[in-house]
């Protein structure tokens, strides 16, 4: 393929300025042909981010969170509970022409997603889907927790899911992000659960650090994962910085929706209301979210 992709590492930002900026790429792909793009990043601190669909009333011992200042903020994807601590986060935003994949929304998860196998086999890691385990089970009850479930194009390795993935469509547009925990906290994300889930070592969830044994950098980390990307879709990428359109958009975006009581505890967009916000649709009018 000859396509250009754009590459934008952020860095460590708050919860709500990094959700913002995953929705801002999406508005701009599609109302200012904004370029497909790459997005890395990482945390400011612990925070946590609920799937689109989930309450975090029922979910969360709110208490709990306020007693450790854990703040949490809502994904515009669904699956669970995520605690973004020591991890690298990624996101993309594209066209199905832009990587030559199927209509399909499974079809173009498992597409998207091979090229985090690519990424973890670079790192010397053996991965695979886990529905490519001949003893493979989807998980039985659902869990608040994403690492607490494993489905058929989790990656795993030696049987462990390993980080998280979720895509949302929009008329014809594809956007995808996901989490690679570095290590996992002392303090699990089940500890701020209202239903307490087992530790990651009952739901066999796993880390770079427990299969490595041995730290790695983040931009050591990033360079890798970029050329697992640009290898496995065949694309050239730039570095380049967020547009004057987007940044507005992401501006709004965090300080109306992301930062706001109404779409983290109620789902509620109130950006739609706003007659100034010339992007107003609301994000849960969009296509829905492949679950986890």
């Amino acid at each position: 393929m000859s396509a250009r992709w754009r590459i934008i590492d952020t860095g460590a930002l708050d919860p709500f300025a990094n959700m913002a900026l995953d929705e801002a790429l999406l508005r701009g792909y599609e109302r200012y042909n904004s370029p497909p793009t790459l997005r890395i990043y990482g945390w400011k601190y612990p925070s946590l981010s609920l799937g689109f669909s989930q309450d975090p009333a029922r979910d969360l011992d709110i208490e709990f969170c306020r007693k450790r200042s854990m703040p949490f903020v809502r994904r515009i994807t669904g699956g669970g509970i995520i605690l973004h601590a020591s991890e690298l986060t990624y996101s993309l935003v594209c066209s199905k022409e832009d990587l030559g994949i199927p209509s399909r929304i499974v079809s173009s998860y498992k597409i998207i997603c091979s090229f985090l196998i690519s990424f973890y086999k670079k790192l010397g890691i053996e991965a695979e889907f886990a529905c490519d385990d001949p003893e493979f089970k989807t998980s039985g009850e659902l869990s608040a927790l994403c690492f607490a479930a494993k489905e058929k194009y989790d990656i795993v390795s030696n049987g462990r899911k390993i980080g998280g993935n979720a895509q949302k469509r929009s008329r014809g547009v594809i956007f995808q992000h996901g989490s690679i925990p570095f290590r996992f906290e002392t303090e699990t994300a089940s500890s701020f659960l209202r239903s307490k889930a087992p530790d990651t070592g009952e739901y066999e969830a796993t880390c770079l650090e427990d299969i490595l044994g041995q730290y790695v950098s983040a931009p050591e980390l990033s360079r890798t994962f970029i050329k697992a990307f640009e290898g496995s879709f065949n694309v050239e990428t730039e570095a380049l910085r967020l547009s004057e359109a987007e940044e507005a958009i992401y501006r709004d975006l965090k300080a109306l929706k992301y930062e706001s009581v109404d779409w983290n505890y109620n789902r509620v967009d109130i950006t739609e209301h706003k007659d100034r916000v010339e992007w107003k649709e609301v994000s849960c009018g969009l296509g829905g979210s492949i679950r986890r």
